[in-house]
């Protein structure tokens, strides 16, 4: 309300999404405690001591089950460090993380886009008061990796929209990135989770994007009582896939003990995906959404979203889908050509997506560290990375799945 006067109180948000929006600036609630709440299954009553105003409740499923987008959020104290020319061999990516990690530095936003000429580029934020310890260990790094071409802008903001609908929708990305390019607003970076679209703009032009994408989903407005995803669970009790399961008394207490440790729900194998990439995408607004408008209107439905920073005037374009759309996917990309002659589309059939999730990804930093670090010593290349709040996600070469899952199950045997 502080930025949007129009935002209206939500009756009840999941887990997952307020862990997400938390990251993302929305201060009222701290990601651990919701953490914790998810982990033992405690419904979060939050409310204002000085009105009657019923307040909003954090629990396992969202205020209404089929709304893409539940919620908008912006980050505006973050910095974007881009690293060019990184060797695209297998650990490369721990080279650099390790050593961010190795000074307490929080990485947001991460995004690595499909290497061209045996080379690729990465770029990631962090918090703007922590841009010149990262740039330290970034010069650690190329003692390693070589020369790398670092850039780095401390004038920048985060633009989310989250929402556990749009995990079954199409059409979510084109319409935040046309309600972006109506307003004249330049996307620098996109990453994407299950559940979140994030875009990095330019920070003075950052109160118009949350503006712009808060009435594209129509936020302001009040939901239809009709389609309430259903009543809150009881204290004590947790939703999820299975329905509502209650818990032993027992088995919480014994939990309890190990509260603060790092819980690892699932590591995952998706071999069904295909992936393509749009090589020298104008640098301009609107370009994106012309793209996902089109994949929006063939039905397509689209799961990693990765463009990585513009350089000299165009930027790299990557998404997957799955396999059975890849061809018409393909199409659509390469229509675009009758448009901009300068764009070139690859794509892949044969790519996988290792997934770690679970709970305290955010407040245990050496998670994506971990991930990275097994894949090295594995001899595996990642070649798209994708960050949220409950996940991690890399896609890798699909002869490499089989072997990712299990050197990412062993890694992370320890906390699952």
């Amino acid at each position: 309300p502080r930025l949007m006067p129009e935002a209206r109180r939500v009756s009840q948000v999941s887990y997952d999404e307020m862990l997400e929006l938390a990251s993302l600036g929305a201060g009222v609630m701290h990601s651990r405690s919701i953490e914790f709440a998810k982990k033992f299954g405690v419904p979060i009553h939050v409310r204002s001591s000085f009105t009657d105003i019923p307040g909003s409740m954090i629990v396992a499923e969202p205020e209404v089950a089929n709304r893409a987008v539940s919620g908008a959020a912006l980050t505006r104290n973050e910095a974007r460090v881009t690293l060019r020319h990184v060797p695209d061999v297998p650990g490369s990516i721990y080279e650099i993380f390790s050593r961010i990690a190795a000074k307490n530095v929080t990485v947001d936003m991460i995004v690595q886009n499909v290497a061209d000429d045996d080379c690729t580029d990465i770029s990631f934020t962090v918090p703007r008061d922590e841009l010149h310890t990262t740039l330290k260990a970034v010069e650690d790094a190329k003692k390693v990796l070589g020369d790398l071409d670092v850039m780095h802008d401390d004038q920048v903001a985060k633009v989310s929209v989250v929402g556990q609908g749009m995990a079954s929708q199409a059409g979510v990305a084109d319409r935040m990135f046309g309600a972006l390019a109506h307003e004249g607003i330049n996307i620098q970076m996109i990453t994407t989770s299950e559940i979140k679209i994030s875009a990095l703009v330019a920070r003075d032009l950052a109160l118009n994007a949350l503006r712009a994408v808060h009435r594209a989903f129509d936020l302001e407005k009040a939901v239809d009582p009709q389609s309430h995803a259903g009543k809150s669970p009881r204290r004590g009790e947790t939703g999820g896939e299975s329905g509502v399961v209650s818990r032993d008394v027992v088995d919480v207490v014994h939990r309890l003990q190990g509260m603060e440790e790092l819980t690892i729900d699932d590591v995952q194998l998706d071999k069904n995906q295909g992936r393509v990439t749009i090589f020298g995408v104008p640098d301009s607004p609107g370009v994106a959404e012309r793209v996902f408008r089109k994949i929006a209107a063939a039905n397509i439905f689209v799961d990693m979203i990765v463009q990585s920073l513009p350089i000299d005037g165009a930027a790299n374009l990557s998404f997957t889908v799955n396999k059975q759309e890849l061809s018409r996917s393909v199409e659509v990309a390469q229509s675009m050509t009758s448009e901009f002659p300068s764009l070139r589309v690859t794509s892949s059939p044969d790519v996988a997506k290792l997934t770690v999730s679970g709970i305290g990804l955010r407040s245990h930093t050496g998670v994506a560290i971990r991930m990275f670090r097994a894949l090295a010593e594995a001899k595996i290349n990642v070649a798209m990375i994708n960050t949220s709040e409950v996940r991690v996600n890399v896609v890798v070469d699909g002869a490499d799945g089989e072997k990712g899952l299990a050197c990412l199950k062993q890694a992370f045997e320890d906390v699952t």
